[in-house]
């Protein structure tokens, strides 16, 4: 049985969701209309994505009751800002899945992996895209335990970069978890920034061949 996806805050299916088959998607203009809508589904799976400029108390307590009261229902936030406070008080009731504007294209995705029961996380921080290439090379910090004995240092792409960690594509498959890492880049201002990293996961695409990586910063 399909999962039902709701969209609401925006006008327009994605381009993510056309292809999508899944799960269904219907947007939704009018978010009170939500709790209506849920009855007609009530044994169904279902996720409501509410695309938010800022994620208000509100927004929490509206959603909140509706989530509790409503069978077989996840709801997803995606937000452009989120308050400290506010940051304190999803991650201390951990019943929301939150995501940033900036991994819009991700939702899909996301969905996916929690259908499959895997955990959604808030990052700390947004993610930005980062067009600027950047080189990665071994640190002189220690090694991780499976690391190859020959390392150059390579060009790669960013899929996105954020104060505390990047997303990066590399032509090699040289890295592994655990890795220490030296990472050197053009910030937006023209500036080169190097930072110590460690690399948390590594893959390989076959279709691509290249190697991706999530490396959380540790100095700047």
């Amino acid at each position: 049985m399909k999962a039902h996806i709701f969209l609401t805050g925006i006008h327009a299916l994605p381009p993510q969701f056309k292809k999508e088959k899944g799960f269904s998607t219907k947007i939704v203009e009018n978010p009170y209309s939500l709790r209506e809508l849920m009855h007609e589904y009530s044994f169904e799976e279902k996720i409501i994505v509410a695309y938010l400029p800022f994620l208000e108390i509100r927004h929490f307590e509206l959603y909140s009751h509706l989530q509790k009261t409503t069978r077989n229902l996840k709801v997803m936030f995606v937000v452009s800002e989120l308050s400290a406070n506010m940051k304190i008080r999803l991650k201390a009731d951990n019943n929301f899945i939150v995501l940033w504007k900036t991994e819009e294209s991700n939702v899909a995705k996301n969905i996916h992996k929690y259908l499959d029961g895997k955990t959604v996380e808030l990052r700390e921080e947004k993610r930005e895209p980062h067009a600027k290439r950047g080189l990665l090379s071994p640190s002189k910090l220690p090694l991780g335990t499976e690391n190859k004995g020959f390392q150059p240092i390579l060009g790669g792409s960013f899929e996105n970069l954020s104060p505390l960690g990047s997303c990066m594509k590399i032509q090699a498959p040289f890295y592994t978890k655990k890795d220490f890492v030296n990472l050197t880049y053009q910030d937006k201002n023209g500036e080169y920034i190097s930072m110590e990293g460690q690399v948390r996961w590594s893959k390989w695409n076959e279709e691509t061949h290249t190697q991706e990586l999530g490396v959380q910063f540790l100095t700047r």
